[in-house]
């Protein structure tokens, strides 16, 4: 691994190291860090631009799309067992970013996902298309399966039954 990789690598592991506890003004910092360490990314360049005095109602949408990439470069990777994967994962990221459109886009769709208590849309595959399309992160493979463990981790490991 060159020393680029290396330090994307380090990065990007402390920033999911340090989600337990972070706090919004520590985004601005990291993502200066990360684009220091070369990755040149929309959303991070955008979180580097914000100031210290910054709130969650800023950065956790900008925090829920680059955990939908993430999302969607994993599943690149490791494709899922069951049905709209995306929409499973995103719907998650509604509690701790509410602000994000996609995230609360997924929770709505997610309650009928396994339920034939109403007729399928194509909205839902249209919706998971989208998801599953977001631009890659540039990230080596490996460290994308490590930092999207936890988030595979809410999937169910085979296919729900439909129904309540």
């Amino acid at each position: 691994m060159d020393q680029e990789a290396l330090a994307t690598a380090l990065g990007v592991a402390r920033s999911a190291e340090l989600l337990s506890n972070w706090r919004p003004r520590d985004w601005p910092a990291l993502a200066v860090e990360l684009l220091l360490a070369g990755i040149d990314d929309l959303e991070v360049a955008e979180l580097a631009g914000l100031s210290a005095s910054v709130t969650g109602w800023e950065t956790d949408p900008l925090a829920a799309s680059l955990y939908a990439r993430l999302l969607a470069t994993d599943l690149r990777l490791r494709p899922a067992t069951v049905t709209a994967p995306m929409i499973r994962m995103v719907a998650g990221l509604a509690v701790a970013a509410p602000e994000s459109g996609l995230a609360t886009q997924c929770s709505y769709s997610e309650e009928y996902l396994d339920c034939d208590c109403v007729p399928k849309t194509v909205p839902e595959a249209e919706l998971e298309a989208e998801l599953e399309n977001l631009t890659p992160l540039t990230l080596p493979d490996g460290l994308v399966q490590v930092l999207a463990r936890p988030l595979r981790s809410t999937l169910p490991r085979s296919q729900p039954p439909h129904g309540h």
